[in-house]
């Protein structure tokens, strides 16, 4: 817990001042042009290398019971490389046909965007490795690191060539690469891993046999990323069309603000207890396994709704200062938003954690509904409040839709209880 903690802070300081050193230097334009890349690195991570990654934490426990570590790793290690070979062409020809129609600026923003999105994505590969053997010292210190690495370069460039979108991307990119590189030198610094990073399957069918079991697990996830693109960046690129990059800077911010408090504590309890509650599960062979992992992913949600409440309290009592001391006086206008934003993403986590439960049956497809749901709620009622309340309207649409979500997850969750039973 003080590692993760560690880790965590020197996150949650190295966020807050690259908002406010990032938000003065290049101002709304400039802060909506990064927002913007930002959603497009992040369509990796949705598509792809999420998929992967939840693979890799989910199954490695399992792999090691049935003394098969060579295969998972063989079989991670090759889907890796047909994500960076197929990543590296879509990045070449996004950015070439957006040069064409846009200009040039775009096309390196495209480019920098999708590079940082595939580097990144291995980064997040290696957290749930290291997760899942409870490194966790390793973990804090890398994703502190992180945050330092990509605020401080981006500064940097930005002081040394231009005020621009691509020069804060390209800090990054740098600061990503430099941390991935020595994710992967300490993972094979662990025995366990080390002694099966390199042992291939025992034999074709067995590799054939853990691909598909991959296959069918990581599918959930990518069919649920046609959902998660819209939920987790429709909003900005609503802004966008309504009101123009401005506008998603004002709203890029605040969100960033927001989202700081939540995703440190929700990703802390996240690499605390989810590792353990995999474990406990195992292979979900006898009522002791289900019983032990439910009973604390149960504690872990409560622990997590009381915390969230509290977060929230304090985004709407001291909202205003906050974006103010964070940001300057044009973005803090817009200060009202944060406690908003605040509990919709709060609500939406909580929802991420009731699902736990599904994953640990290795049944994720079953949460397909409350995707949808959360999506299409996103989408509708993003552009019809924007319409009346400007961005506020956008903020009020990311709560109702985490409103949405939960209910229905909750929903299936009680179907789910009484097919167990």
């Amino acid at each position: 817990m003080t590692w993760i903690l560690f880790g965590q802070f020197l996150g949650f300081i190295g966020g807050f001042i690259g908002i406010k050193v990032l938000t003065n230097l290049m101002g709304p334009s400039g802060y909506g042009q990064l927002a913007l890349g930002l959603t497009i690195a992040g369509l990796f991570n949705t598509y792809a290398y999420g998929p992967v990654a939840n693979v890799v934490i989910r199954f490695f426990s399992v792999y090691r019971e049935r003394d098969n570590l060579g295969s998972y790793f063989s079989v991670l290690k090759k889907s890796h490389r047909l994500l960076a070979l197929g990543g590296v062409c879509l990045a070449i020809v996004a950015s070439g046909g957006t040069g064409y129609f846009l200009g040039g600026e775009w096309a390196l923003i495209i480019l920098l965007s999708c590079l940082y999105g595939m580097t990144s994505g291995i980064n997040v590969s290696f957290i749930s490795l290291q997760n899942a053997i409870r490194q966790r010292k390793i973990v804090a210190l890398h994703q502190g690191a992180d945050v330092w690495l990509r605020i401080g370069l981006s500064i940097a460039l930005l002081f040394l060539f231009s005020k621009s979108g691509c020069f804060a991307l390209l800090g990054y990119l740098i600061g990503t690469l430099l941390v991935t590189i020595s994710q992967r030198f300490f993972a094979l610094k662990n025995e366990t891993i080390r002694k099966n990073w390199h042992v291939p399957a025992a034999d074709t069918s067995l590799e054939k046999k853990t691909f598909k079991e991959f296959s069918n697990y990581a599918s959930s996830f990518m069919l649920f990323a046609v959902f998660a693109s819209f939920s987790l960046y429709a909003d900005r690129w609503i802004l966008q069309g309504l009101f123009g990059s401005s506008a998603v800077g004002m709203y890029a911010a605040i969100y960033q603000i927001a989202a700081s408090p939540v995703s440190i504590f929700f990703t802390m309890v996240s690499q605390l207890i989810v590792p353990i509650v995999f474990e406990r599960a195992g292979s979900m062979t006898n009522m002791s396994q289900v019983e032990s992992s439910g009973r604390l992913l149960r504690q872990t949600i409560l622990v997590s709704s009381l915390v969230a409440i509290v977060i929230t309290v304090v985004a709407y009592l001291f909202g205003e200062p906050l974006v103010g001391i964070l940001t300057n006086a044009t973005f803090a206008k817009n200060s009202g938003l944060l406690w908003i934003i605040v509990m919709g993403l709060s609500l939406f986590n909580l929802g991420q954690q009731l699902a736990m439960k599904g994953l640990s049956f290795n049944q994720p497809r079953i949460y397909l509904w409350p995707k949808i749901l959360q999506a299409v709620s996103l989408l509708v009622l993003a552009y019809v409040l924007a319409h009346y309340l400007g961005i506020a309207g956008v903020a009020w649409a990311v709560c109702l839709s985490s409103v949405v979500y939960v209910i229905a997850v909750v929903a299936v969750n009680s179907r789910l209880r009484l097919e167990i039973s």
